[in-house]
């Protein structure tokens, strides 16, 4: 048997006045007519200090939540550091290029490190980004047996916000290993 969900319209609400300005101006100026309606929960929750997952279709616009929190984040705290997690290094080359269109512009640096990145190179990364996407397994190897590192430790001392995106990947004995990895 097959059921075919209908589509539905879109709702749009207006982005959230507690946003930085910069940010909101950034948003206005890509969607004069606001966003949509889970993306203005997600991110007034965020701005609230709540935790939350979002779990919508594909190309719903998940990103822009986060991405969105982020920069506000950066630009009220700029001692802070966010720190994304991908499950996959194609997934992070795919996300990076989003991430550095949406923060360059307000001065926001982005890197990111996973298996092909020499170790040599992996601390100035952490020290001059902003934002760091990662594999989990990098994380979990490298960050794990480095934490007297004196950047590892400044950065996971500044992190200040933490995204685990494609979290419904996160099962079996990977799913087991992340849990006791975020713990």
């Amino acid at each position: 048997d097959e059921y075919q969900i209908p589509e539905r319209e879109p709702h749009f609400e207006q982005i959230p006045t507690a946003l930085h300005p910069l940010v909101r101006t950034a948003l206005e100026g890509t969607f004069p007519s606001g966003i949509y309606s889970h993306q203005a929960k997600g991110i007034d929750l965020l701005l609230d200090n709540q935790d939350i997952c979002l779990a919508t279709p594909t190309a719903s616009g998940k990103s822009l939540v986060f991405m969105s929190y982020s920069a506000d984040l950066l630009l009220r705290t700029p001692e802070a550091k966010v720190l994304a997690l991908y499950p996959a290094k194609a997934l992070i080359q795919d996300q990076l290029k989003k991430w550095k269109t949406f923060l360059t512009p307000l001065n926001l640096p982005v890197g990111y490190i996973d298996g092909a990145v020499r170790s040599p190179e992996r601390a100035a990364i952490l020290r001059k980004s902003k934002v760091v996407l990662m594999t989990p397994d990098v994380a979990h190897a490298w960050i794990m047996s480095n934490l007297s590192n004196q950047d590892v430790a400044s950065f996971l001392s500044a992190v200040s916000l933490l995204i685990l995106d494609e979290a419904h990947v996160y099962d079996g004995v990977f799913g087991t290993n992340m849990a006791f990895f975020l713990r």
